[in-house]
């Protein structure tokens, strides 16, 4: 049963429209040098429903954008990345910038990539401003098991990944085949599908996702990107992510 998206499109651009006034709102109350985690955490939220929806719906360079922002304030969401009025008023235009782009996808117009660019490079510098120590945080912020292989003397060789979506996921328009197709570009993809959900025939919903499956991704890959392929399901699933290791040859 295919579905027709389009029929969604009406609701994601009422509700991107919706979290762009809750990120305008936040950044104009956030103070610099002051950290509001419920106000970022707000904030990030909003950018993340609007990329993730974009991403779905195809809409790659809304989504490619958002993610970028998104980048600079999950850096100021987890502590990484102060907060100044630089960064402030760089993402209030950003805001702007987004809203054009999700007004011009709305009436079928084209987006004005020339200023999209001029944003995102913007966003670009101010994303490489940070320094060593930064750096150092966010390398254990995003690869939580490094110093667990380390301290066991083995390595990381891929990624064992146990992927459970909630019923509703499919009616969002997400589609559990694109993230695994994401996945295999990393790396040796091997998917095992566990059926033990599904109910019996007479009792099945077509829009209902009754499957989880068990993934093994193999391959020097980071924990990042697979971070970012589930990051639009986060909240309409159970996942649990953990390293592959082998042991060192130390002879």
């Amino acid at each position: 049963m295919s579905i027709d998206m389009a029929q969604f499109h009406q609701v994601f651009f009422e509700e991107s429209f919706e979290g762009l006034d809750i990120m305008e709102s936040g950044l104009l109350n956030l103070s610099p040098g002051e950290p509001d985690s419920e106000a970022i955490n707000s904030i990030f939220r909003a950018a993340h429903s609007i990329k993730g929806g974009s991403g779905t719906f195809g809409f790659t360079e809304i989504s490619d954008f958002t993610h970028v922002m998104e980048t600079l304030m999950d850096e100021m969401r987890d502590g990484r990345r102060q907060i100044t009025q630089t960064a402030v008023n760089l993402l209030l235009g950003s805001v702007d910038c987004l809203r054009e782009m999700l007004f011009a996808v709305k009436d079928g117009q084209a987006i004005d990539a020339e200023r999209v660019a001029e944003h995102k490079h913007a966003l670009d510098l101010e994303q490489q401003k940070s320094g060593s120590g930064q750096q150092d945080e966010s390398l254990s912020a995003h690869e939580p098991f490094s110093s667990q292989a380390r301290q066991s003397d083995s390595k990381v060789i891929g990624w064992h990944i146990a992927f459970s979506p909630h019923a509703d996921l499919l009616k969002t328009g997400n589609d559990p085949v694109r993230m695994f197709r994401e996945l295999s570009v990393l790396g040796e993809l091997d998917v095992t599908a566990d059926f033990r959900g599904v109910p019996d025939f007479y009792q099945l919903d077509p829009e209902e996702c009754h499957l989880s499956w068990n993934l093994v991704l193999k391959g020097d890959i980071d924990r990042a990107p697979i971070d970012e392929a589930f990051a639009w399901v986060e909240d309409d699933c159970d996942l649990a992510i953990q390293p592959l290791y082998q042991a060192d040859d130390l002879s």
